[in-house]
């Protein structure tokens, strides 16, 4: 069985959907138990810096579809160093990471990785640094 996850809430902080997806996930014996809540909640406090950190590093530096070659590099680093099985270069530049945790459901997570050829005028201090021009050469 598969379910797949997918969350846009742009009113939430960066990777405030994963937080908010890890505390409300309703399947049997995951984070959403009302006891394991606090521990999980600490974890994301305790992680939310480096996950900080890799989003605006993403979003300073932004790539094209099957462009995304750094990105999917720093994608594949970080999964395996949470030691998980990575293949990468699927479909070009894919990345894709299985962590086994016996037999039971399987949960799909998708999430594009590729950024839009627009000039960012959002004024934060990660606002993209590389200029990014699309394959017909207009930026």
């Amino acid at each position: 069985m598969f379910m797949i996850i997918s969350l846009k809430i742009r009113a939430l902080p960066p990777f405030g959907w994963l937080v908010l997806g890890l505390l409300s996930f309703p399947v049997s014996g995951s984070a959403a138990e009302p006891e394991l809540r606090p521990a999980v909640a600490a974890k994301i406090e305790a992680e939310y810096p480096s996950i900080e950190k890799i989003y605006q590093d993403l979003h300073t530096h932004p790539e094209l579809s099957f462009m995304e070659v750094r990105t999917a590099a720093m994608v594949a680093g970080e999964l395996r160093a949470l030691g998980v099985e990575v293949t990468e270069k699927v479909g070009n530049t894919g990345v894709v990471g299985v962590l086994k945790n016996g037999a039971g459901p399987t949960v799909l997570v998708r999430a594009d990785m590729d950024a839009l050829p627009v000039k960012e005028a959002t004024g934060v201090p990660y606002a993209s640094a590389d200029v990014v021009k699309d394959l017909a050469g207009r930026d």
